[in-house]
């Protein structure tokens, strides 16, 4: 599903030139869609079909009429974004509902896994894509912060012989590697 959506977060979009003023895939996205549809076990012609279009409904007392209507380019970026954006909310919540169903606590309990960052410990009831995406850069501005203000600093102690203990900090780089 990964690869599905990282290939599907590299196509592109280009006018299609004729009178409704839609968009189609790029010649040189098209491997992406073949990719992304083969990953996602969806036929890459519906894929194309619906990054590229909206279904529209008319209701008439005795008989509807659907159609599609052609998206701009700009409309069809924001779908494809959209489209990313909640498979990857659905398939995180779906790992966080695996791990939470995987762990013998059934009740509330003091014990835990949160996460440290410059503001301190978070604990969430639910976490979404979006929290996880704010840990995420709140993980690297803490190495950003532990990198040029403890280690610089003492290396530069160090290099002047001012003879001060070295502190002791823990590298995240483990944890933004897992995220």
């Amino acid at each position: 599903i990964v690869s599905g959506l990282l290939a599907f977060s590299n196509v592109e979009f280009v006018d299609s030139g004729d009178s409704r003023g839609g968009s189609t895939v790029s010649p040189d996205s098209m491997q992406w869609i073949e990719i992304a549809a083969s990953c996602l076990s969806l036929e890459a012609s519906d894929l194309r079909q619906s990054l590229t279009s909206r279904l529209m409904q008319t209701k008439n007392l005795k008989k509807g009429t659907t159609y599609m209507v052609p998206l701009k380019k700009k409309e069809a970026n924001h779908n494809r974004n959209g489209l990313c954006i909640s498979l990857y909310t659905r398939l995180f919540d779906h790992i966080v509902e695996q791990i939470n169903a995987s762990l013998p606590l059934k009740e509330k309990s003091d014990s835990y896994i949160g996460v440290l960052d410059i503001a301190g410990f978070e604990y969430f009831e639910h976490n979404s894509f979006e929290q996880f995406c704010i840990n995420y850069c709140n993980e690297k501005l803490q190495q950003f912060f532990n990198s040029r203000v403890i280690r610089e600093e003492q290396q530069l102690y160090k290099a002047e012989n001012l003879g001060v203990a070295e502190i002791q900090f823990s590298d995240n780089q483990d944890c933004i590697e897992l995220i």
